[in-house]
């Protein structure tokens, strides 16, 4: 994803996430008033979770979000979310979280994490080309099948999971449609996980290797027709 001097002017972001997870801790359930003071004026409304039948109500996030909808955070008794639907870059999305992960943690004396994981979701809209998606016009998709499998796709839904030297990142490609069946996208979804001796202070170097990781994907994988059209240049 490109920093704030390289904001794409067509950017196909729509939301990023930033969240840790940590062993259970019953005081963020038993005294969720004393962090929500701390974050009442960014974020005033509280989206409480309905629970379906056989779930865990302590595990299910409170979702605290600003007025306008664009940022916001998912806690619950083992997890911590901070996310924003209007991205200003990365210098500020990780100023953000680093803020907000430092103060979470000291209310609530978390130090020991189980994972990390940034997560950037983009939806890339399409017009069916003689019924099909023209995904290659996007991205640089690649798939070694027999010849008896024709190379064009009426529908798409890719799911890989990639190691990396620290962590795992998984890849989503797939096909959608609005609600009214108007429009069509192409989902794409990145979630850069780690899980390996983890700590809240550490969280500076998680974010920076999860976002680096994730951007050179995201420039690999791109087409330079996509690109120029994310640069606003005319194609």
């Amino acid at each position: 994803m490109p920093e704030t001097k390289d904001i794409y002017s067509n950017s196909p972001l729509v939301e990023i996430v930033f969240e840790i997870r940590f062993p259970g801790e019953p005081r963020i359930e038993c005294s969720r008033d004393i962090f929500y003071e701390n974050i009442r004026r960014d974020f005033p409304d509280v989206l409480v979770p309905s629970i379906k039948a056989g779930g865990f109500p302590a595990l299910e996030p409170y979702r605290f979000e600003s007025t306008d909808k664009k940022s916001g955070m998912r806690i619950a008794i083992n997890k911590f979310a901070y996310y924003v639907r209007e991205y200003k870059g990365y210098a500020q999305f990780k100023k953000d979280v680093l803020k907000w992960v430092s103060d979470f943690g000291q209310v609530y004396r978390i130090r020991k994490l189980n994972r990390s994981g940034l997560r950037y979701i983009n939806i890339i809209p399409f017009s069916r080309e003689s019924g099909l998606i023209p995904v290659n016009r996007f991205l640089k998709v690649r798939m070694d099948l027999p010849e008896v499998f024709p190379k064009n796709f009426e529908n798409l839904s890719l799911v890989f999971i990639s190691k990396t030297g620290g962590g795992a990142i998984t890849t989503k490609i797939e096909s959608i449609i609005s609600i009214d069946q108007s429009h069509e996208a192409i989902l794409l979804d990145f979630d850069y996980a780690k899980d390996k001796d983890l700590s809240i202070s550490s969280v500076e170097e998680y974010i920076e290797e999860s976002h680096a990781h994730t951007k050179r994907v995201f420039e690999e994988l791109i087409t330079d027709e996509y690109r120029s059209f994310l640069k606003g240049e005319v194609v």
